[in-house]
């Protein structure tokens, strides 16, 4: 009975060792290389994929080289060869160092050496005090203080001369012990430096090495297998601490029709894990937005004692007029600068692949990269293309009496570009920079390409023509603005010029008149009036408006 009973044992055992090794060979670790990543505007999700040995059942695969700003949640494992049962996130601390008595002789060593330095500086402290004390006393000496009453000058004499020389030994002896004393001080700053470095060795928990203290981050897939087989398992996951925003550079030329529009991704990343040599997709989505409707709420009305309305807004911009540049210097060398350009854009397209869905543009870049974990910025170009674009001069005088050229590009659409700032460069020079809102709702975008000072402006009020008068109950006031443009080109431009005369609101008691426009264009509704001029080489224009408001006698305007 006892036989069979000790063979019963022994089996159990034998059955829990095999079980044991048979899980700690299923149980593999691995340091996948990152293959891919996609930048988001704010996140990247980083991918990885790992070729691994799969034995029958269940087994855990162990994935190492991974960020540790990785979100849980986001986890996702796949495997065509097995089934993926789970995947997590784990933390393995390192194991410390057993305690070793290594340092048990220099430890020792250093203790005593300690305890001498201590009484070194008890005997100074010691020999300081008794210093301290025979300089008090000689101090309030009577005899010192010239207090006895048969006092004489040779015994004056003789008590300073006296009082100098132990006071200077007394003072040098004090220096000297002093500087003993730092010596002494600073040797056992250095021994406890020691000390507590041996003793940190000692117990096994040096943290001289701040990454040796740090945990190892794990992502654990674990997979069933029917039969033993070479499985591919691919796994991703999202962090935050990765962006990205748009920069164009944006290059125009006077001898061609199109602007050039370089599309660069400034990445930025700092997951604590180096992205070395992969490619990267740029993503125009953001996961870390809200992605439910918003709700409305009912929205009541009711009255109120007193309300007063202030008219706001206010129009400012370019119409939509497109007027060319002339002239003959526009038209050279325009054919080789395209053939260039459209090199270019060709070579591009066959590393960047852009794919538009319903709620986001992608660009997949297939040349590699390598982005360091440093939050510094890093430059990707994700596109380049060629827009059709007009150039027209345009002023407004009565804000800055300089002329801008102004490119009006169309087709902007077909980039999928999103707003950002844009470098601007024109014939080959830098222009400066600007901010590019593509987030409008037309189909033409107005990009300021400088200064040009060769056309020269100025507006002025004419000061007979700036009367008013009062009539019956009525107060009236006639404005006269006279506005100069010249072209100092050695070639003739065409140049739109707006200006405007003020709009009434919220009274009809208010009434503007415009009673000579000089052939501008008024839109009724902002008062604003434009008029586009052809002037020849050296060629002057004089623009005139004639306006007049009406109002109440007894009443202030407000906005003149």
């Amino acid at each position: 009975m006892k036989k069979n009973t000790f063979t019963a044992i022994a089996t159990a055992i034998a059955i829990v060792c095999f079980s044991y090794e048979m899980f700690s060979e299923s149980s593999k670790k691995y340091t996948p290389k990152l293959q891919r990543v996609t930048v988001y505007l704010q996140g990247a999700h980083l991918y990885y994929n790992e070729s691994v040995n799969l034995q029958a059942g269940n087994n855990e695969i162990v994935f190492e080289n991974i960020s540790p700003d990785l979100s849980a949640s986001s986890l996702q494992a796949s495997c065509i060869e097995a089934v993926v049962m789970d995947i997590k996130h784990n933390l393995k601390y390192k194991e410390k160092i057993p305690v070793s008595r290594k340092y048990d002789r220099e430890i020792t060593s250093i203790l005593d050496s300690l305890e001498e330095l201590n009484y070194l500086i008890k005997d100074l402290d010691n020999k300081y005090l008794v210093l301290t004390t025979e300089k008090q006393m000689l101090l309030n000496n009577r005899i010192i203080k010239g207090e006895p009453l048969r006092d004489s000058l040779p015994l004056l004499r003789d008590g300073m001369s006296f009082l100098k020389e132990k006071l200077n030994s007394i003072y040098e002896q004090e220096l000297k012990i002093e500087r003993t004393k730092s010596k002494i001080l600073k040797q056992k700053s250095k021994l406890n430096t020691r000390y507590n470095a041996l003793l940190l060795l000692q117990s096994g928990t040096d943290n001289s090495n701040p990454e040796a203290t740090q945990p190892i981050q794990q992502v654990i897939v674990t997979l069933y297998a029917d039969a033993p087989i070479m499985a591919q398992i691919n796994f991703n996951y999202f962090v935050q601490t990765a962006n990205w925003i748009p920069i164009y550079d944006l290059q125009a030329t006077s001898v061609n029709k199109n602007i050039q529009v370089k599309y660069f991704a400034s990445v930025t990343q700092n997951t604590k894990l180096e992205w070395t040599n992969v490619p990267l997709t740029i993503s125009t989505s953001n996961p870390n937005e809200t992605n439910v409707k918003p709700e409305l709420s009912p929205w009541y009305l009711n009255f109120v004692e007193y309300l007063k309305k202030y008219p706001s807004g206010y129009y400012n911009g370019l119409s939509n007029v497109i007027i060319p540049i002339q002239g003959e210097t526009l038209m050279g060398l325009k054919d080789e600068k395209k053939k260039e350009d459209l090199k270019n854009e060709s070579y591009l397209n066959n590393y960047v692949q852009i794919t538009e869905n319903l709620i986001r543009t992608e660009y997949e870049i297939k040349m590699k990269y390598t982005i360091p974990a440093d939050g510094k910025t890093h430059k990707v170009l994700i596109d380049q293309k060629e827009m059709p674009m007009s150039m027209q001069f345009a002023a407004a005088p009565k804000v800055c009496t300089d002329a801008f050229l102004v490119a009006r590009v169309t087709k902007w659409e077909d980039m999928n570009i999103i707003p950002g700032n844009a470098r601007i460069y024109f014939d080959g020079g830098y222009v400066g920079e600007i901010y590019l809102n593509t987030s409008t709702t037309t189909d033409t975008l107005n990009i300021g390409l400088g200064r040009d000072k060769n056309i020269a402006l100025t507006r002025k009020k004419i000061n007979e023509n700036y009367k008013t008068k009062i009539i019956s109950d009525e107060k009236i006031e006639t404005r006269t603005i006279e506005l100069m443009v010249r072209n100092t080109k050695n070639i003739p431009i065409e140049i739109m010029i707006d200006d405007q005369i003020p709009v009434a609101r919220g009274s009809d008691d208010i009434k503007v008149v415009l009673l000579n426009s000089d052939e501008a264009k008024l839109d009724p509704g902002t008062g604003k009036l434009t008029w586009n001029k052809k002037l020849k080489s050296k060629e002057t224009e004089k623009i005139t408006f004639i306006y007049e408001i009406r109002y109440p006698k007894g009443k202030v305007l407000a906005g003149l």
